[in-house]
């Protein structure tokens, strides 16, 4: 992450298809499955998210859901400042090709606090969310 930059990027190829990894972020069963205890979702524009687990709660808002391509919400998590998520998708041989892009909404020195620890736990998350969706197709 460079220094003052207010996004991080993150891309995994997972062996899966758009469907099932667009269903990971729409279903409280998909969020349950690699990321939380219990989720609370709304999948419809403005609906909300709510995930828990282990005493950590985020909060969110969705912006956009096209099942074949993306998914966008808001995310606020505890002792976190608010961040935008965008999660797309798309279809490459026999899997998909998905960029995650978390876009602070604060400013540059809350984000300079708390960016590279995002960076970090959302990768280690997508590492799971990879796992469990490859897991699913064998």
């Amino acid at each position: 992450m460079k220094p003052g930059a207010q996004v991080i990027t993150i891309t995994r190829g997972i062996l899966t298809s758009p469907a099932q990894a667009y269903a990971a972020f729409t279903s409280p069963e998909g969020w349950c499955r690699w990321c939380c205890e219990r989720a609370e979702v709304d999948a419809r524009l403005g609906g909300k998210l709510h995930i828990y687990t282990d005493g950590y709660n985020a909060y969110g808002v969705f912006q956009e859901l096209d099942p074949k391509r993306a998914v966008a919400f808001t995310w606020v998590g505890d002792r976190e400042p608010p961040t935008l998520i965008q999660v797309l998708l798309d279809r490459e041989d026999d899997g998909t090709i998905l960029t995650f892009q978390v876009t602070g909404l604060c400013s540059e020195l809350e984000w300079a606090a708390i960016g590279g620890f995002l960076e970090r736990t959302w990768g280690r998350a997508l590492d799971n969310l990879k796992t469990v969706l490859e897991g699913m197709e064998s």
